[in-house]
């Protein structure tokens, strides 16, 4: 089945649908609401930015992210990183059960991106924000405006608002878990099951006060976790390197040539890489890139020849391979082929993760520079399905293991019932009640079938869901993060005529309006950018501030923002 034939039946099936919802007896402001898109968010609004691959890239992070999560819970939790040809020294070992490597496919170089890459991806979240937060202050810079208000206003906006743009959205994913919790739908280690909901409340307030306190920047491993829901650990790590790139960024704006902020730059990545601090490193390449990518004029100008293209897909290739790299797991199984990385792995690196955030670090750091000199990569990135999942991709990252746990639970039982399965899909309980991991060519065959049937069920009620949390959660929470950086700067002084525009249209659907905005010295025309729920409007001063007129990269006016 072709691309085409692909887009005519899910338009046949939008047209069905709505069809379907016209036939129900309802007034006509409800069918305004109830359209397919409202609904569901898809499909996603077009753009034109050369930034716009960024969107994609961040939102297949966040997806990696989700699959590298679900894994432990389809597969065998303890071997599922473990490489090709690992043996499982947990399962495996006696006369009985003779130790047999792991030869599943999936743990192949390359092929474990998809199932393992997820440590990664995280990297590769933290170089995006630091590319996203730095690109429009670096273009200012480059186009004379460092001396002007333009820089300091963005900064001072962007660090007001980062915090609450940030931890609102964590402590609302928290406390819906706190009631799975109360519910008897979520077992919390470590967290005490108070006698009283105000004692849970009141325990869930001090935890959430010590997990976003924003005078605690650099912490051990298990301080950055939220006890009510650890998966939001890197949020510490996002703030704390936020931070980090405002204050490069002040640091260097006065400076005029871009090479002089390139040795800047690389001398701040590098002593963060050799002091191991793993999280500015890769926070400090997002800006030297940045600083890169501006110098160059723009991504359009990155078509490098056919030779050069030969060369930056063997960095790719690397990127993969090194964001492969299993995690030292030595009571579980071996690592054929990976442990000679150990030799190579400074010894202050040694202590996170086994070295392993090093190598993973590398390859997300030569994922992204790979990705953006190929113009294929950066169109396969704005593709329409990448830049959904790079809408709603904070919230895909926050919730899906709250769909994971609502849904899988009760899906997995079924399933692996049907097909003999016992606790995994790779683990098989024969007749006499033995239990095997593993098995023939068969076997795997339809392990895989499950585990695609798995997926079909449960992503597409990730990204439901993903969509209306970033209704009901996100886009609030942006809002609320702007209304208070412009009630204490304007001193709660009457709106401007465009700003009162503003509001009123961020109570419409927001893939529909276009509205030009007048800035100081700028007339500036937005007409295709993320909505202002998306994770990426919220940071458009900052992250992706709209192109001035006079920006070196764009002859005409500016081409976006959406409200």
């Amino acid at each position: 089945m072709t691309v085409a034939h692909l887009e005519t039946l899910g338009q046949r099936l939008r047209e069905t649908l709505g069809q379907r919802l016209h036939a129900l007896p309802l007034p006509p402001s409800i069918w305004r609401i109830l359209t397919f898109q409202n609904l569901t968010g898809w499909p996603p609004e077009k753009s034109t930015r050369d930034t716009a691959w960024l969107d994609g890239l961040r939102g297949v992070a966040a997806f990696l992210v989700m699959i590298g999560h679900f894994g432990p819970t389809f597969w065998s939790p303890m071997t599922y990183e473990a490489p090709f040809g690992a043996n499982n020294k947990g399962m495996q070992g006696g006369e009985d059960n003779p130790r047999v490597p792991m030869n599943d496919i999936f743990r192949l170089p390359l092929l474990r991106v998809w199932f393992s890459s997820g440590h990664a991806q995280v990297s590769i979240f933290f170089v995006l924000s630091g590319f996203v937060l730095s690109w429009s202050p670096l273009r200012n810079i480059r186009g004379g405006q460092s001396q002007t208000s333009t820089l300091g206003h963005s900064l001072s906006s962007a660090v007001f608002r980062r915090w609450i743009r940030l931890y609102l959205p964590c402590f609302a994913i928290a406390f819906w878990q706190l009631w799975e919790y109360r519910a008897g739908w979520r077992v919390m280690a470590g967290v005490p099951n108070e006698e009283y909901v105000f004692m849970q409340i009141w325990d869930f307030m001090k935890r959430s006060a010590r997990f976003a306190n924003p005078f605690w920047i650099n912490r051990a491993e298990n301080q950055y976790v939220h006890a009510y829901d650890w998966t939001m650990w890197t949020i510490p790590h996002e703030f704390a390197g936020s931070l980090m790139v405002f204050l490069t960024v002040l640091a260097i704006s006065r400076i005029k040539k871009a090479w002089k902020r390139t040795v800047v730059l690389s001398m701040l990545a590098t002593v963060a890489l050799i002091a191991a601090q793993w999280d500015f490193w890769l926070f400090a390449t997002g800006v030297l890139f940045a600083n890169y990518v501006v110098a160059q004029g723009g991504f359009e100008k990155l078509n490098p020849s056919r030779l050069q293209q030969s060369m930056w897909i063997a960095v790719l290739l690397t990127g993969l391979l090194l964001a492969g790299v299993p995690p030292r797991l030595d009571v579980y199984y071996d690592r054929p082929d990976y442990e000679w990385l150990d030799v190579f792995t400074p010894e202050d690196w040694q202590d996170i993760e086994g070295g392993g955030r090093l190598w993973w670090c590398w390859g997300g750091i030569l994922c992204v520079i790979s990705f953006a000199h190929l113009p294929l990569a950066r169109r396969f990135f704005e593709l329409p399905l990448m830049r959904y999942m790079g809408r709603i991709s904070y919230m895909l990252y926050l919730v899906h293991r709250i769909v994971l746990n609502l849904v899988g639970g009760r899906l997995t039982t079924a399933v692996y019932k049907t097909f003999g399965r016992s606790g995994y899909i790779d683990i098989s309980q024969a007749a006499d009640g033995s239990i095997k991991a593993g098995g023939n060519f068969g076997f795997r065959c339809i392990t895989y079938f499950i585990y695609l049937i798995l997926l079909l069920v449960i992503v597409p009620l990730v990204f439901l869901a993903s969509h209306w949390a970033e209704v009901l959660i996100d886009a609030p929470s942006t809002r609320l993060a702007r209304s208070i950086d412009t009630w204490f700067v304007k001193g709660g002084a009457s709106h401007t005529e465009t700003e009162k525009t503003m509001e009123e249209l961020e109570t419409l659907p927001t893939h529909s309006v276009s509205l030009p905005i007048h800035a100081p010295d700028h007339t500036r025309s937005y007409t295709d950018a993320p909505s202002p729920s998306s994770r990426a409007a919220d940071e458009a001063d900052d992250e992706d501030a709209p192109l001035l007129a006079e920006d070196p990269f764009h002859v005409g006016p500016s081409e976006r923002q959406h409200v």
